[in-house]
Formats: structure tokens, sequence, C-alpha cells
């Protein structure tokens, strides 16, 4: 089958229906999916995934039917529907037309940048391997078989795009029968593709050939059935001299080992002149790497095992296991291995994908390429055996790993940030500033100190400068500091740069354009400078300019070079080697690959002031030199300044995986100043490998999108980190890591101190207020037991009727909304609506926007704008208003929207809802949540894209949750910052999961907050009136002022205090208390 979609795709179709089924179950966390099957059905799998790509199957298995071996091959054949889907999207954004996964994928989804690069590639690799197959010349008839091949259209997309070159060539599709028979259905249907068939024939169901054309031909069978395959394909295909070419993309991977390789054995004996060509999952580092852990874990959790790994876990192993099984010579290479090679993919199309989507996943990239593998094998005599693979071993003069250790102190769920940038601060204290958190790009910076007690001595950086990542802070003297660039999305580069200086943050001269992804270091000349070069901005040009930034004149200057050669790039090592000089390596240039080069720089002042960069080119010399020279070409390293020479951390390499023992690399900065002052003779190590020390007493670490700093001359502090293992999962470098010499005698206590949680409240508030239970300068802790809001069908009207009396929270499932879920995409709202069309949004500054101190602005801005920020991950929310008359009319979808109002319904069963609505906002959202409140009138909450979270509380846990007389919102952040919610004592939360199409109903007066749990979330509220009387009287716009009792009784409070001026206080305070606990005593009853 092609490709494991259950492995790699994000979100599938109708899944909603297959998970009430108690089938499958999906959950998305920002473009990452954990698929779950549970198998309390056994209906099959297959029947009702076909029926999201195209229409139900045939003959519908029915439960307890099937046998195992059935149930197994329906998994497996329902991981082609997935990545299909996944491939459609690879196809809608790269491939002109006509497209033809669009025949078979009837809902397309748009992936993620890294998930289509990564399909992207793996699409490539198949295709260039059968366009070089039918290059070759031959005076054979030429067949290519596709084993296992889903609905994938490649013969299709080749026939349309390649005419002649498939002139002397058929295309033979191979998978199970059942697939094959929908498959033969959907094309029947398709003249785009008829058209392309020569003489198409169509035949009956039990037929082994279900599709007989000149250029093509379908065959349902088990690859089990070796027999029945065999014959077929020598009775009526095969004629006895040909060329062959097998494919196997992720399929054979599904079988077990033993038939597996019986069909490679069997492959090799077809035809004297047949080629293998095999795509499949590896372990380039064992399976104890990060990415190789994280994607089994998918696979096993899946229930979709793959079993070839395990028995020919390397690319050695692998080529083995084809000559074993007859093929005269096979040769495997990794996918990031074949993205580098200019052969395969040249220069220019790589840099021209950037053009299609904006991209920055690259490690995720390289680790996903380094962990696939395409593997071409014939039977062909040999004419030159490709040279076995040697591994890059470490002799004892360049493995130093036994002179240091690595010690982790790692937490669960400790510091789960990525690409941010370490703040200066002591010895014993440093800061980590922004950058990716677990779903949104962050503005905080965390503490992270060496001993209890300590607190930060210098101010971190204000919560007003934007989130960022990608960007650089470089330490000063005095623990000065300069922070520049970074990006929101990689679209939106941030040229802004903040100084602190005196201990206080202000915003100095800006960059000439938006930087990220650049190097930075400090130099001294007459004062200090930051030298920074290269990055990326944001139209996408990755930049080859030098400049420096004066702390004395604080502004910024270009900086002039000598007349050498140097690629452009961004993700480079910049190091210093003393005061005004250092070395360049590494990065990725603007063809979308790591450059091998090395160069030192000296950087020259001017008697006029001005700069002048005299670099110096010694990759030559240090290849000669170094026998570990390419393990320091790196991408996205951390480089510091040590004791030892410059500490090389992590990062990604080209071609391959850095592995555990060579993650850190040292080079020697003394010794490469002696070789370069004697013209490179040298009897000692310039570069050697530290990988991960020779204690590792943690997990082991995932060293990208790390940061360090080295402590004192001797230790190297390491935090943040990790990948998303493209659609496998997260993976989390946590904690804190320390890098020593074996012999230091101190062990790592560095600790993230949690951030003070106090609960917001104006000023009048803490005067007033009594201090809660809960210490104000401790975070809440988390809840232990949240109740989960029950789901229900509501099927008429009078069952809605029981909900509204009963007064508690429900979900709706299994309700029709309108084709709203599949329609409104970003690409059709913008259309839709408008892209020009002006809107109020919330602009939050931080993930959890408060109602009463207003750390969120409004802003007016066009729909498009809007929408192409919230989906590049600001922290934006859209609660829509009266388009006419905003202070006068409630919201009304339909009025406001009217473009959209034909996409939307309320089900016949909530007919209460719709005649007597108040009102209809829509709700975009970001990754912000929401602040906690109550709502007067009962409301549905339909969600229509996206997930969100809600937690719930019953209308008599409003005297725990810190609302303020006269208010509707508490001050209290339910959503913790560390991801939990925050147990309030004496309160019963409860906890509501919506996904597409469920329909929330919130009583009046529930407490609620809701935060997004992934992607963008998109939602239609539908406010009503469920009294006949007694709501507060004049206008009420968003449908939240309190009833009109409330609302007298307060002055009536009033009244009855002042009734009491002129007595003793405490004799006033005696009878005021008696009333308030009578009142009590009456809302009791």
């Amino acid at each position: 089958m092609t490709s494991n979609p259950v492995l790699f795709s994000k979100v599938y179709c109708r899944v909603e229906k297959a998970a009430k089924n108690g089938q499958l179950h999906v959950t998305d966390d920002r473009r990452r999916t954990s698929l779950v099957l549970k198998r309390r059905s056994r209906q099959s799998s297959t029947s009702r995934e076909s029926h999201c790509i195209m229409g139900p199957a045939k003959k519908p298995a029915m439960a307890g039917v099937n046998s195992k071996a059935e149930r197994e091959a329906d998994l497996v054949m329902g991981t082609n529907n997935s990545s299909i889907v996944s491939k459609r999207s690879v196809e809608m954004l790269y491939y002109s037309k006509p497209h033809f996964f669009r025949y078979f994928v009837k809902k397309p989804q748009r992936r993620s940048p890294l998930i289509n690069r990564g399909y992207w590639l793996r699409m490539h690799a198949m295709a260039e391997t059968v366009r070089k197959f039918m290059r070759e010349p031959s005076d054979k008839p030429k067949f290519v078989l596709n084993l296992g091949c889903g609905f994938d259209p490649l013969p299709y997309m080749l026939l349309s795009a390649d005419n002649d070159l498939c002139r002397d060539t058929t295309f033979v599709d191979i998978d199970y029968e059942k697939l094959m028979v929908n498959k033969k259905t959907a094309i029947r249907k398709t003249d785009e593709i008829t058209q392309l068939l020569e003489d198409v024939e169509f035949l009956p169901d039990d037929s082994a050939v279900q599709i007989r054309s000149k250029p093509y031909l379908a065959i349902g069978c088990d690859l089990k059935n070796l027999t029945k395959l065999d014959t077929v394909l020598r009775a009526e295909v095969l004629p006895s001299e040909c060329a062959v070419l097998f494919l196997a993309e992720v399929s054979l991977t599904y079988m077990d080992v033993k038939s597996a390789n019986a069909v490679v054995s069997w492959a090799s004996g077809l035809s004297n002149d047949a080629q293998f060509c095999i795509l499949e999952q590896f372990f380039p580092d064992g399976p104890d790497h990060p990415f190789a852990s994280t994607m089994m874990k998918h696979f096993k959790k899946l229930g979709a095992p793959l079993y070839s790994i395990h028995e020919y876990p390397s690319l050695n192993e692998q080529e083995q296991r084809f000559k074993d099984a007859g093929w005269n010579h096979a040769h495997a290479r990794s996918l990031w291995d074949l993205w580098s090679d200019d052969e395969f993919v040249d220069g220019s199309l790589r840099a021209s994908l950037d053009a299609i989507e904006p991209f920055d996943e690259w490690e995720e990239f390289a680790l996903f390429g380094s962990h696939y593998f395409l593997l071409h094998a014939s039977t062909r005599p040999r004419v030159s055996e490709t040279a076995t693979r040697t591994l890059t071993g470490l002799d004892p003069q360049t493995d130093k790993s036994g002179h240091f250790r690595l010690l982790a102190k790692c937490p669960p769920g400790s510091g789960q940030r990525r690409f941010g940038a370490v703040i200066p601060d002591s010895d014993k204290a440093v800061g980590h500033h922004s950058g990716l958190g677990r779903q949104t790009r962050l503005s905080s910076t965390e503490l992270y100190t060496k001993s209890e007690g300590t607190t930060k001595t210098h101010e971190f950086p204000p919560g007003d400068i934007p989130a960022r990542m990608c960007h650089t802070v470089t330490c000063l003297s005095n623990q000065d500091c300069l922070l520049v660039g970074g990006r929101a999305s990689p679209a939106s580069g941030f040229k802004d740069c903040w100084v602190r200086q005196g201990n206080q943050w202000r915003s100095t001269q800006s960059l000439p354009v938006p930087r990220f992804r650049h190097s930075a270091v400090k130099v001294t000349l007459d004062s200090e400078y930051v030298l920074v070069y290269g990055g990326k901005t944001s139209d996408g040009t990755t930049l080859n300019t030098w400049l420096a930034w004066s702390s004395k004149k604080q502004d910024w200057q270009q900086v002039e070079t000598n007349s050498i050669h140097i690629k452009a790039r961004f993700g480079a090592c910049l190091g210093s080697i003393n005061d005004t000089s250092g070395v360049l390596f590494g990065g990725i240039g603007a063809e979308g690959t790591i450059l091998g080069d090395f160069f030192t720089w000296k950087l020259h002042q001017r008697s006029d002031g001005s700069l002048f960069m005299e670099l110096t080119d010694h990759t030559d010399d240090l290849r000669r030199t170094s026998s570990l020279f390419n393990q320091i070409h790196r991408f996205g390293a951390t480089v510091n300044q040590t004791a030892w020479g410059l500490v090389i951390v992590g990062g990604i390499v080209p071609r391959g995986i850095i592995t555990h023992d060579k993650e850190i690399m040292l080079l020697d900065s003394t010794e490469l100043t002696k070789c370069i002052a004697s013209g490179w003779p040298s009897n000692h190590t310039i570069i050697s490998a530290l990988g991960l020390g020779n204690r590792l007493d943690g997990p082991r670490p995932l060293l990208v999108g790390h940061v360090s700093c080295a402590i004192d001359s001797k230790e190297i502090l390491i935090l943040g980190g990790g990948a998303v293992c493209f659609s496998f999962g997260t993976y989390w470098t946590e904690g804190t890591w320390l890098l020593q010499d074996v012999s230091s005698t101190t062990e790592n206590d560095w600790t993230l101190i949690p951030e003070s949680v106090e609960p917001n409240k104006s000023q009048s508030e803490k005067a007033t207020s009594k201090p809660s239970a809960q210490s104000q300068n401790e975070p809440y802790r988390a809840a232990e037991v949240i109740t989960p809001i029950p789901r229900v069908c509501v099927q008429n009207p009078a069952q809605f009727q029981d909900i509204l009396a009963e007064g508690r929270p429900v979900i709706i499932e299994g309700s029709d909304v309108g084709p709203c879920t599949e329609l409104w995409t970003k690409e059709y709202l913008t259309s839709a609506v408008g892209g020009d069309r002006k809107i109020v949004v919330h602009e939050a500054q931080s993930a959890h926007m408060s109602f009463q101190t207003k750390n969120f602005s409004y802003a007016t801005k066009t729909f498009g704008t809007f929408m192409d920020e919230v989906y590049a991950g600001d922290r934006q929310y859209l609660r829509s208003i009266s388009a006419e008359q905003p202070t006068k009319l409630p919201a009304n979808l339909a009025v406001d929207f009217p473009s959209l109002s034909h996409d939307f319904r309320l089900p016949e069963s909530l007919s209460i809802v719709t005649g007597n609505t108040h009102s209809s906002p829509l709700r975009i959202s970001g990754p912000v949540t929401l602040w906690l409140h109550y709502d007067v009138m009962a409301n549905v909450l339909c969600q229509i894209r996206g997930e969100k979270r809600l937690i719930l509380f019953p209308p008599s846990d409003v005297q725990y949750l810190q609302v303020p007389p006269g208010a509707s919102s508490s001050t209290i952040n339910i959503f913790q910052s560390n991801g939990s919610v925050a147990s309030i004592p004496h309160t019963s939360p409860q906890e509501a999961v919506l996904k597409r199409g469920d329909i929330l109903f919130i009583p009046p007066l529930w407490l609620h907050t809701a935060s997004p749990t992934g992607d963008v979330s998109v939602a239609v509220n539908v406010f009503f009136r469920n009294l006949s009387k007694g709501y507060a009287a004049g206008r009420d716009v968003y449908g939240n002022r309190d009833l009109q009792a409330y609302e007298k009784a307060r002055n009536d409070i009033q009244k009855m205090a002042k009734s009491f001026d002129g007595l003793p206080s405490e004799m006033a305070r005696f009878y005021l208390l008696r009333l308030a606990q009578e009142l009590k005593d009456k809302a009791e009853k």
C-alpha cells in the first residue's frame, strides 16, 4: 500500500463518524496527530474509511464475520486512505493541473508545511525512480508493478505529464481485491482518467484483473497469495521477455517479515531484467533515537505495527536482505541524502518549493528524511559493485567522550520550549526567552536557577515585546544584552531590536530588513559590538550580509568584506576565538542544503570608524587534517566558547543524522590558530567528538531547537529543544542538561523556577478583598478530578426541552449543522467574507486573555489579514459584532455574513433555540484562552472547524471563583501556563472537548472558559432566551447583562448599607453580617 497515512496525516475525513462507532479516535495537537484504534467493533475499517475517500464499499463487511487476517488487511488498507489525503494536499499546492488525487479524495485538507514537504519528497522519489527506469534504453517492453498501490494515481499522473516517455511502458497496480474493486468503481466514473487509458475494459469484481487497457492494468490480489499473483502475471500480463520495475512504497513493512521476504525473493525470479524500488522506515541511529522512539510509539498506539524495521534496521542490512533474496546488487539511501543530491533534486527545484508556501521546519524535515530510505535493487549482472557503506568510527584521538559527562535533570513537563534565546543574568541564574511552546509562540521568559532561593538579578524582556522565535540575544559586559530580530511565521519576520542596559530594557535601532535564523556574536574594538551574519527575511530571501551594532552609538552599520566568495546562509554556526576574530561554518544555503565550508573571520576598524571583515576559506585545509570535518557542517547548532575550545551542540547535518556519539563536538580553537599561523602542518586533533559524554543519566535529548550557554569556562548549560516528529507526535527535551569535565564534582542543580501566579485583581479589589485561601505567590494545584460533560444525541425538540429543563450542560453529537464543517477552510472563509472587509479583533499579549486586566487590545484590520495572522499562530480572537450597528444590535450571522448564511444551520431538534434566538456571533480563535465568565442567556456553541476545550463550573461555584460584584468575568486563569487546570477549592469543574460538528449546550450562569487544543478554532455561538421575562430592561448587545432582579437588588444593598450610617462601625458590621447570613440562608434554601 502506498505509504502509511495513519502514520503521516494530521486529521482524516469523517473521523467523528468513525469515533462515534468506537473504532477510531483522532486527536490533533497543532498540526500533530495521535490516532488510536479501539477494537470494540469488528466492522471493516476499510468500508468505513473508504466512504470518506470515494463512497461506500460495494459489499461492506459485517461485524463478526471477517477473519483475523481480513481484519488485519482492513487496517492496512485503511492506512492508504489517510496517505492520499496528505498527497492530495501536496498535489493541490505543488503540482500543476490536471490533478488526479482529487478523484479519490472527496474532502481535501491542507496539511502543515512539514507534512507537505515530507510527502512531496516521497512522491518525487517514487516518480523519479519510474522516470529513470522508463528513460533507460531497452528493446524489451517495460512494466511497472506497484505492489500495494492503494489509491495512488501515479500511473495516470505520468501518462498525462510524460506520455511520450510512457509509450513503451505498461503500469500494473496491485493491491487487495476489496480495495481494487473500489478503485475500479472510482475510475469508471472519471472521464479524465479513462481518457488516458486506451481501449480500457472494466472486468467483473471476481476477476483477478479488474481493469485492462493498453497502458494500464489493475489487479486485485493479496500479496501473500504469491501463487495467484504469479499465475495472473505470467498468464495475462507479462510476456516472456520484459523489463520489470517493482514499486513498494511503505507497503511490505506492514507484512510479517517472512511474507515480505517471500515477495522480495519471488520478484527477483519473475524476470531476468528486474528492478525493485522500496521506500520504508529505518533506524539510522537505533530505536532509542527520540524521533525513532516517537515514531514507533505512534505505530504501537495505532495498532498497525511495522515489521521489517526490526529485522533490518539499517541501510546495510536492508541491502543485504535483497542480495540474499537473489538480487545481484542493491543500494539504499535516506530521503534526506537524496534531498541533498543535485542529480535527484536539483537546486533550482529545491529553491522553488519555498515560493509555494513558507517553510522553516528544517530540523524536523531532516529528521523525517533521515528515518526513511529509498532502496534500488537489480537482477542485472554486476557492472561495478557499489562500495560497501562504512560507518564513521571514532579513534582514541577524536573520541573525547570519556573526558566529559552530560548531567540531566528532567522533571516531566518542565521547560517545554523550542527556538528561544538565553537571557543572561548571573552565574546562578539565566532566562529562556520567547520561542515556541506547546501550542503557540511565547512572549514570556522562564527563569532557571542553580540553587534554591535564587532569584533573577536583572530584568527579563518585558511582556510587550512581541512573541517570537529564531531570534538572538547576545551578552555584553555588565550583563547588558541585545535582542535581535526573529520571526512570528516564516513569512513574518521581525526587524525590531531591544537592548538591556543598566537593567532597563528599551528599543534600539531596528535592522534594515526583518531577519531570523541569523547568527550573532560579540566583538570588541573601540567599544563592544554585536556582529550579525546571514539569516532569512520575510520574503524568503537568504541573506549574505554582515551587520554590526555599536553599544556606544546604539546603531547598525554595514560591514564590508574582502572579495572572497561566500554563499548566503541561515542557521549557521558563528563563534569567537578572541575579541575580534572567529569562525563561520554550516548553515543552509539558498538552494536548501547544508553547506560544507569553513571560514575564519577577523573584524577590523578603519580610522573613520567603518568596519571591514577579512574572511579566509580554510575548507580544504580542515578537510585534509580532520577526519570529523563533515560532522561540524551543521544547521541549527549552538556554539559556545569554553576553556576546551568551541563546543558545538546539536543541530542537523547534511545527508544523514547526527548519531549519539557525535551529538556534541569540540573545535580546538587554540590548535586551529596554531595551524593557520604555521600553514597547517599539525599532529594534533582540531575536531573531536564529545557525543553525550561517558555518563548520560537521563533520557536521550533531542538537540534541535535548544539553547545553550557557557555558565563558566568549563560548564555548558543546555535548555529546551525537541521537535514535531512528522505526524507521529512531539518530542520535548525537558529540564536542564549540564555538560562538564568528567572530573568535576558538582552535580546538575539547575532548575526551572515556576512563574509566580497571582490571581489578577484590579487595584480597588486588592485594597478591599481578603486574601485568597490559595497563596498568592504560588500557582494553583492542578485539578485531579474533572467531570466530563456527557455526550448525547438529540433527535427531536422534546428531547432538547428535557435537557433545557434539566439545566445541565451536554454535548450534542451527530447533528447536522450544514456544510460549514467541511467548507469553512481559511481560503473559503476569506473568499466568502471578503479579504478586504474591516473587522475588530482581540490582539492578546499573552496566552491567557483577562477581561479584568485588559491584557489585550482591540485592533481593526481586514478579514484577510486577520486570517493570515491567526492561521500563522498569532494570538488573536474574533467575536463578531453587528456589521451595521455594533453598539445597538446583537450579532446575527445571517445578516452580518450573508455569504455564510446558507452554510450553517441549527438542526430541527433545536427549534426552541431557533425560535428564541438573541444573537449568533461567529468566533474564530488562535492560540489564546478566553477568560472565565458566565452568560445570563442560555446558548449553544457549535464547533465548526478545529477543536476546543472548555472548563465549566455550575452557578453555585460563583462564590469561589473571584467574580467581582457586578461583573460577569473571573480574575482567575483556569488554564495555567503549564497546561494544567487550576484546582479551585470547593468547586466542581466539568470538561468538554468539542470536535467538528459538536454542539455544546451551556445553561444560563454556568461559568466557562475556552482554549483551542490545536489549530485555529472556528465556531458559531447561538444565544437564546429561555425565560419569558426577567431580563434586564434596555439594550443588551452581548446577551450578558444580569437579570433585572439582580441589578435592582444591588441598588437595594447600597441603600441597606447606607441606612447604618451614623452608627459605630462595629455595630454596623454586626448587623450587615447578620443580613448577609440571612441572604445566604435564602440562597441555599
